[in-house]
């Protein structure tokens, strides 16, 4: 993506790479510098492939650098065959790449709202509601700049070339693909297009992609008796299982992170919403209002970040992770519905399994209509 002021998250996500020239060719092409793409060609520089890893912005510029860095398990349609270790495979890659990033997997609560007496243990009120912790997942959170740095610059010690502010502007497809880029064109013997929500602005998918912008802010830091007076002494992690929605999280400096609310694009392009737009002011005032009234600590808090991220949604809630029907050697990634971080990184992995070695990727993941409720 071309730069695009969606406001100001609080990770930084620059590995400080020097730029390198573009080849003219490698055995595969990854565009997309997020949490899928930086994972995808780290794998496959390990395993001895010349990668090239290409994004019209910066590692991180996209959904993955805008998200809360809630590590979650499977993804938003539940546990699937082959993603059922997300979490544990997270783990093991920061531990393997030597990557500093707060990474805390102590569990992540799943919220209800509840009216009147309840068994479950209550935190907050929510409007008319009490916020409820109705159940502890396997999980936790991490910073989300500090992975993607760390997992780039393992990438590029790997042999990885990664290419910041090159736009891929067309793919030729065929039994040996064609990049045409900002840089010139690169030829690959395989590509991964790990977009996102922009996925259908450089390929045409046969199943509709829901995109949007999801919003979210950061407070500022909060001691840690206030942390624990608010029930959050062991910084664990939030997300409700139902409606209104509302994610939340500490970060490690103590302030408080909060997400909710989509903004979809008239046009149906993500890319064209703006941080202006009245549709994104409302949406981050009802979610100031709302994060004010949560408990009195947070009534007259500063708010020092507020920023907007790019989601996309399938039906059912179902990733796709598929080769592109009619271009067998282009493979795309996308709609993960907000529940990507974790997920992003074992599918780079299963990405690296089936160009490596000729594994199947997963069933759930083709791009065939009927997949779905």
């Amino acid at each position: 993506m071309t730069d695009i002021d969606w406001g100001s998250p609080p990770w930084n996500t620059d590995p400080g790479l020097a730029r390198a020239p573009l080849p003219e060719r490698v055995e595969v092409a990854v565009v997309g510098a997020g949490v899928t793409g930086v994972s995808a060609a780290y794998h496959l520089a390990r395993r001895g492939h010349s990668v090239a890893l290409l994004d019209a912005g910066t590692v991180g510029a996209g959904a993955s650098g805008r998200t809360g860095g809630l590590v979650l398990e499977g993804t938003a349609a539940g546990a699937l065959d082959g993603v059922t270790s997300c979490v544990e495979t997270l783990k093991q890659i920061v531990r393997e790449a030597d990557i500093a990033c707060d990474l805390r997997l102590g569990g992540v609560w799943e919220l209800e709202h509840r009216r009147g007496p309840s068994p479950c243990a209550a935190l907050w009120p929510d409007g008319e509601t009490m916020l409820c912790i109705a159940a502890k997942e396997p999980g936790g959170s991490a910073d989300p700049g500090a992975l993607l740095r760390g997992l780039a610059a393992a990438a590029a010690r790997a042999g990885a070339g990664i290419h910041e502010r090159v736009a891929v502007q067309g793919i030729e497809t065929g039994a040996r693909p064609a990049l045409h880029t900002s840089a010139g064109t690169l030829h690959a013997d395989q590509v991964i297009v790990a977009l996102g929500a922009y996925v259908t602005s450089l390929v045409p998918l046969p199943v509709p992609i829901t995109p949007a912008l999801t919003l979210a802010l950061a407070t500022a830091p909060l001691s840690d008796g206030t942390l624990a007076d608010m029930g959050l002494a062991d910084r664990t992690p939030f997300y409700t299982a139902d409606l209104p929605y509302l994610w939340g999280r500490v970060v490690a400096d103590g302030r408080l992170v909060f997400g909710a609310g989509l903004v979809h694009p008239a046009d149906g392009d993500v890319r064209t919403v703006r941080f202006t737009d009245t549709a994104v002011r409302e949406g981050l005032c009802r979610l100031e209002s709302r994060v004010r009234g949560l408990h009195p600590a947070l009534a007259r808090i500063a708010i020092g970040d507020r920023w907007g991220g790019p989601i996309a949604f399938r039906r059912g809630a179902v990733p796709i992770v598929s080769r592109l029907p009619g271009a067998s050697p282009v493979i795309v990634c996308t709609a993960y519905a907000g529940h990507g971080f974790a997920l992003g990184v074992r599918i780079g992995q299963l990405l690296c399994d089936a160009i490596a070695d000729g594994a199947a990727l997963p069933a759930w993941g083709a791009m065939d209509p009927a997949v779905g409720p």
